[in-house]
């Protein structure tokens, strides 16, 4: 059997290899200890800050547009239960920005912004919850905090709790530029919640920062302080409060048990990586760029004793000097400011294996790290940052903060926003969890202190070298000993991966080579392949056009080069109500000879009517067959949610296997995932014009949970019917082994 040949993407790109040994020479990762997601829950609303009760059996989120808290019973992670939702707002205003819990797990204390802008400066609120009874939350008392309050952290218990609250008053000028030219400084209250527990509240104490930001080098908006994020470490008795458009961090001094003191503020400084980065928008990842970049900590977190970490997401802009906003990883800093370890390029290569680094973002802020927090799980630090941009969380262990341990990266749901650690349940239980804000979701995942079990059904794919980044697979096949997947067109020339399934069973995919795919005169293949059909001397690509007669099938040997086009013959082209249709081949399988091909049209000839195409091309005598299948309605909105084919596989019973799909989840949101599924007809009954009848073969949302968008590739790899999603380039792609079809 022939051999994909391996091909590095670019003779840039082949300069990734450089430094590859470089995130190689990492200290190991533990042998033990994995976090396995167990739940992925689709909420109504954004998800944005989530904390958890001490007893670890609910979740209490943040939905800023719905002016609302989210709570979730988790007494049983794998089946979580949506509890009523708590109305925050007051007179119709209200958007909630940041959640604690009491250490007791009595109250919720919740940070509530008040509709304020650049022309109305109203102050926000602490709003007080009480929780004992989920299903009947209770309204305790508000205190009024100053302009647009963003995180707060509790310090303290009983008689002595206090709230920190970062107060950022985030509003721009003109310009975009995150000032008002020191008209609403920024600063950090620190409230008193004593008088919760008979005690007597110590007010409102409100912590200014112009000062001291002036009298630091390397400050941006030294007039205009915008605090972003509180961290609170108890033993010591003190908070760290990122202020991420200024690039620098506030220590504040709680030891006092009714006042605080302003300990420090310091800058967060640069990042500079040279020849490590990609810093361009081309649809390839190459890592040789370099750059120097102020970190911009959105979280932070205190990871050690005088350790804490920052997420280094960017706010700015570029600076005069070209200094760019984001250090596109973390940073364990010491509260002298000194930098104790420093992620480099280490967290996007982690991003670029695992097929999430977003080359969307690469001339922006590249994988965005976001959130981090930390907790002590089998009894071990760990650390636990969150990307934005990459929808993932690198977890660490961090027994010597000067040298963490690379764990794993877990896969999120769409821009994990929030983070919290369960460590204390009753039941032994650990858990981590994410509030994921652009698809409004939550993920719920189990540590294991003696690693991940074994039989994993979800296994993860990870490119076997830093030369080989992926995403976007849109199409598979399988040639009985590998599988071979296309990306999309969100790589510039067009390519086919093969991966290696023989780690399935304990977790993982290794994709270990790629092929890179020419015209017959050696210039870069660049299309929309959506489809790929292993043949005896090759592949069959079926790529989508952006109108009716751009669709092709592309016949490319097994160097990659092309061999054959087919476009759409005009007979077929004109069934199509308009030219202008742009949902066209979704995917392409073959006879065991080769001969025969069969075809998904996503949504059919007229987008006006529930059904899809199937077409059938015998390539000996060129003759072409079309039928209709009928397509599932979306039971909240068939036009928004639409519905189409993704992906066709023929089975050695005669079966057409269609993976039938709408437009909920992901950007749709999760909640509003209800198609995903799987229908066969029998390849026998496609003669030209028939209305095919379709039988359900596997429902992916109610048998998996699967509310991906995108679910577009699928196989029949030794007897078991394996479903991939695209990941538009970045994100979770998950895979599903759904058993015997």
């Amino acid at each position: 059997m022939n051999t994909l040949r391996l091909c590095t993407l670019t003779a840039a790109l082949a300069a990734s290899f450089a430094f590859t040994s470089l995130a190689q020479a990492a200290p190991p990762a533990p042998s033990a200890g994995r976090f396995t997601m167990v739940h992925h829950l689709p909420v109504d609303g954004v998800a944005e800050i989530v904390a958890a009760t001490p007893d670890g059996m609910t979740l209490v989120y943040t939905s800023a547009d719905a002016g609302v808290l989210g709570m979730v019973d988790i007494s049983k992670p794998e089946q979580p239960v949506l509890l009523p939702r708590v109305n925050v707002q007051l007179m119709g205003l209200g958007e909630p920005t940041s959640v604690a819990i009491s250490p007791d797990g009595r109250y919720a204390v919740v940070a509530v912004r008040l509709g304020d802008d650049v022309a109305n400066a109203r102050r926000g609120l602490v709003r007080v919850y009480d929780i004992r009874q989920p299903a009947a939350v209770k309204h305790v008392k508000d205190i009024t905090v100053g302009i647009g309050p963003d995180s707060l952290a509790l310090a303290g218990q009983g008689r002595t709790l206090r709230a920190v609250v970062a107060i950022e008053d985030e509003e721009t000028d003109a310009e975009g530029d995150a000032t008002l030219g020191g008209q609403r400084p920024g600063r950090i209250d620190v409230v008193g919640l004593q008088d919760l527990y008979g005690g007597t509240s110590s007010g409102v104490q409100s912590i200014q920062l112009v000062q001291a930001l002036q009298a630091v080098p390397g400050i941006v908006y030294p007039n205009d302080p915008q605090p972003e994020f509180v961290s609170i470490d108890s033993r010591a008795r003190k908070a760290v409060v990122s202020l991420q458009e200024n690039n620098a961090v506030a220590l504040i001094d709680l030891s006092h048990p009714t006042r605080a003191r302003l300990e420090r503020v310091f800058s967060t400084g640069t990042v500079t990586r040279n020849g490590n980065a990609d810093l361009k928008k081309d649809k390839e990842v190459a890592f040789k760029d370099s750059f120097t970049a102020r970190r911009e900590a959105d979280a932070v977190a205190w990871v050690a004793p005088g350790v804490f970490a920052t997420a280094n997401e960017g706010d700015g802009k570029k600076d005069k000097n070209g200094v760019m906003p984001g250090g596109r990883g973390f940073t364990l800093m010491n509260t002298r400011g000194e930098v104790v370890y420093e992620t480099g390029e280490r967290t996007e290569v982690n991003a670029l294996l695992h097929g999430h680094y977003p080359d969307g973002r690469s001339a922006s802020k590249g994988v965005e790290m976001e959130a981090v927090t930390a907790g002590r799980f089998g009894g071990k630090p760990y650390l636990l940052v969150g990307s934005e941009r990459g929808s993932f969380v690198e977890v660490y262990r961090v027994d010597d903060p000067k040298q963490p341990q690379f764990v794993q990266l877990l896969p999120t749901g769409m821009s994990p926003e929030g983070l919290t650690t369960v460590t204390k349940r009753r039941d032994g239980q650990q858990l981590f969890v994410t509030a994921n804000e652009k698809e409004n979701s939550l993920n719920i995942y189990r540590f294991h202190a003696r690693g991940a079990p074994a039989g994993a059904t979800e296994p993860q794919l990870v490119a076997k070298d830093a030369g080989l980044p992926w995403g976007a697979l849109s199409g598979l096949s399988t040639d009985g000993t590998h599988l071979y997947a296309v990306p999309d067109n969100a790589f510039g020339q067009s390519r086919i991966f093969r991966i290696d399934p023989s780690d399935a069973a304990q977790g993982r995919l290794t994709l270990d080579q790629v092929t890179l795919l020419t015209e017959a005169d050696g210039k870069a293949l660049k299309v929309d392949p959506e489809g790929i059909a292993r043949v005896a001397d090759g592949f069959w690509i079926a790529s989508e056009g952006k109108a009716v007669a751009d669709n092709e099938l592309i016949k490319v040997n097994m160097a990659g080069v092309v061999q054959q086009r087919v476009k759409l013959p005009a007979s077929v082209q004109a069934k199509f109500a308009s030219p202008k249709t742009s949902t066209g081949y979704e995917g392409v399988t073959a006879s065991a000879d080769g001969q025969t091909l069969y075809m998904a049209v996503q949504r059919g000839f007229d987008l006006n009517k529930p059904q899809a195409a199937i077409l059938k091309l015998h390539l000996p005598t060129n003759t072409w067959t079309t039928a209709l299948y009928p397509l599932d309605q979306h039971s909240k909105d068939a036009q928004k949610f639409w519905m189409g084919l993704s992906e066709i596989q023929l089975t050695e019973d005669g079966r057409l296997l269609l993976l039938e799909r709408d437009k909920g989840g992901g950007e749709g949101q999760a909640i509003n995932a209800e198609v995903k599924r799987i229908y066969s007809v029998k390849a026998a009954d496609v003669t030209e014009g028939t209305t095919l009848t379709k039988t359900l073969v596997r429902d992916l949302r109610k048998d998996f949970n699967y509310v991906q968008e995108k679910a577009e590739g699928m196989v029949v790899f030794k007897g078991a019917l394996w479903v991939v999603n695209d990941n538009d380039g970045a994100g979770w792609t998950r895979w599903v082994n759904a058993g015997k079809p």
